[in-house]
């Protein structure tokens, strides 16, 4: 094609075939903290629950050594059964009775609780912890 001058960028004469477009890539946007929060509090409700002895492993009810404790979901039963292992005092302190949440332990996860008693405290401390919350009220619900 013979051009009197130049053709600017963008414009296309007629009949000329279109240049096929590019497209601009998706932008990557970052979830908010709490989106983030939202997220990690809803992976952590998946049961059942696995939580890995660190320190020391310990027998199951058929004498098998284990390296993770698997939890079952607790109900209400278990907190009739054995009552619940969490209070909140006067002073808004979230407190653990040790003594309810072994015997807690022992019913979600179906280890005998001479068992649970031989593990190691930071051990028992982890999944004590991480039961903690699924023991306390909602404030959602008032």
């Amino acid at each position: 094609m013979n051009r009197p001058h130049p053709i600017r960028e963008g414009f296309v004469e007629a009949g000329e075939p279109e240049r096929p477009q590019r497209a601009a890539p998706a932008p990557v946007i970052e979830p908010s903290p709490a989106e983030a929060d939202a997220a990690a509090l809803a992976a952590l409700d998946e049961w059942p629950i696995k939580v890995k002895l660190l320190y020391r492993s310990i027998r199951n009810n058929k004498g098998e050594e284990i390296k993770e404790i698997i939890l079952r979901e607790p109900r209400a039963g278990d907190i009739n059964r054995y009552s619940n292992p969490i209070r909140v005092n006067q002073d808004n302190d979230v407190v653990i009775d040790e003594r309810k949440m072994t015997y807690i332990i022992a019913a979600l996860s179906d280890i005998l609780v001479p068992f649970i008693e031989q593990m190691d405290t930071r051990d028992w401390n982890s999944v004590a912890y991480r039961l903690r919350r699924f023991f306390l009220p909602d404030p959602g619900a008032w």
